[in-house]
């Protein structure tokens, strides 16, 4: 790399930190308006709101049928499953209607009954729709706080710190599991940023390297949510799925910069980050290509497999944007800060 290049980047690396900075903030209008128009941050589909899909084995028009439905109730969608050969083999029909109320309608559109020969009828409660979403969520912010006391006891180096750490995540999960949803929505809000707020604070006096790998996976998962809010597409469990899995994403990549530059011995941290992006962006990429073409393949037929590639698709690449500016910036400003040559 030209010494120039080299010079003005050392110069000017900080302002970088703008991008990251203004998708952090536009993603959280996106996120904040999709709470004030749904009631929720994301969209949820009927696995996780309550509500009834039905299967009809039959190449009718999709469109025809949706216009029938239209005219007595508002929330319903519908859409072909398409076999290897292109050729329309089922229709699916999600609707909050409950079987009872729909089936009749479908029923006098097609001419005949619906039986488990022509079809197949699913429907979820919406008390057991919620429960499930909730554990869930539990379940990825669980995730996600572990994943960061793991990267906090990697990169700290005092070891009171680190056993507070793990004791404060143990408390934290006990709370999210057996209380969180039992008490008061205020009360467990309030004990739930208490610990956020004392992690977060250990995390940042003790160890900034770790704190950044953790600012990254999460402006990754933030970025990718409101991505999916824009689009209005709709969450199956599926999806918050595929969340739990891109924060095991988007850590690797931050792992190798980070240890490679605090663990360098005689080599810069110019020289550490540019062989880290290589590395890293191999690996990135990689991921990215194996996902890309796997969503290549199914995605005609429509199945829960189509939304988790597309959240991990979305999120690897807001990765790409994490890792080699804002992790980066963070890590290089770090070095500089405690007098190390980063040229």
């Amino acid at each position: 790399m030209k010494e120039s290049t080299i010079s003005f980047y050392n110069k000017n690396y900080k302002k970088f930190l703008i991008i990251p900075a203004l998708l952090i903030v536009i993603s959280f209008a996106i996120i904040i308006h999709t709470y004030s128009s749904t009631g929720d941050f994301l969209h949820r589909d009927v696995s996780l709101t309550g509500g009834t899909t039905i299967s009809i084995f039959s190449n009718i028009s999709v469109d025809s049928l949706q216009q029938a439905l239209e005219k007595n109730f508002s929330d319903v969608s519908t859409r072909a499953l398409l076999d290897n050969s292109g050729k329309q083999t089922q229709i699916i029909i999600v609707t909050r209607e409950s079987p009872e109320t729909i089936t009749p309608v479908i029923e006098q559109f097609l001419g005949h009954k619906l039986d488990p020969k022509n079809s197949s009828i699913e429907f979820t409660g919406s008390s057991l729709s919620k429960d499930f979403y909730q554990q869930l969520l539990i379940a990825v912010i669980l995730a996600f706080f572990w994943m960061s006391a793991v990267v906090f006891i990697i990169f700290s180096k005092k070891f009171k710190i680190k056993f507070l750490a793990i004791v404060l995540n143990l408390l934290l999960g006990i709370f999210l599991g057996v209380f969180f949803l039992s008490l008061n929505v205020i009360i467990s809000v309030v004990i739930f940023l208490a610990f956020v707020i004392s992690l977060f604070y250990i995390y940042i006096k003790y160890s900034i390297p770790s704190f950044a790998v953790i600012i990254c996976a999460f402006a990754d998962i933030l970025m990718t949510l409101a991505v999916i809010d824009l689009f209005g597409m709709q969450i199956s469990g599926a999806g918050i799925v595929a969340f739990l899995m891109l924060i095991g994403y988007s850590v690797d990549t931050d792992i190798i910069l980070t240890t490679r530059v605090l663990r360098r011995k005689q080599t810069s941290v110019n020289h550490e980050i540019f062989g880290s992006f290589k590395t890293g962006m191999t690996m990135t990429l990689t991921a990215i290509a194996a996902v890309a073409i796997a969503l290549f393949f199914v995605y005609p037929f429509q199945t829960a497999l189509n939304q988790i590639f597309i959240i991990l698709l979305v999120g690897l690449f807001f990765d790409i944007l994490n890792t080699w500016v804002t992790n980066t910036i963070l890590i290089k400003w770090f070095a500089e800060h405690n007098g190390q040559s980063y040229s």
